[in-house]
């Protein structure tokens, strides 16, 4: 499967986020992505999927949200 250069600026991103949110004492629960995005981790993670393991990526539980554009991600905690 070829991945777009772009889904690598989106977990750097991510990352770097979810890295100065630990340092901090934090932990966030979510990881919310585009829909594109997430299509592109359930491809990839699609065994672990239907084994009934949850989508996590950096440690983190994954879900889609459908407003944010193709490069966006947010984090909850």
């Amino acid at each position: 499967m070829k991945t777009d250069s772009w889904i690598c600026a989106v977990l750097d991103g991510a990352s770097a986020e979810l890295l100065a949110l630990e340092q901090v004492g934090q932990f966030p629960s979510e990881l919310r992505v585009s829909s594109r995005v997430y299509k592109c981790f359930t491809d990839l993670r699609a065994r672990e999927l239907s084994d009934g393991l949850p989508l996590l990526v950096l440690g983190t539980e994954v879900t889609e949200d459908q407003e944010l554009a193709q490069a966006e991600f947010a984090v909850r905690s």
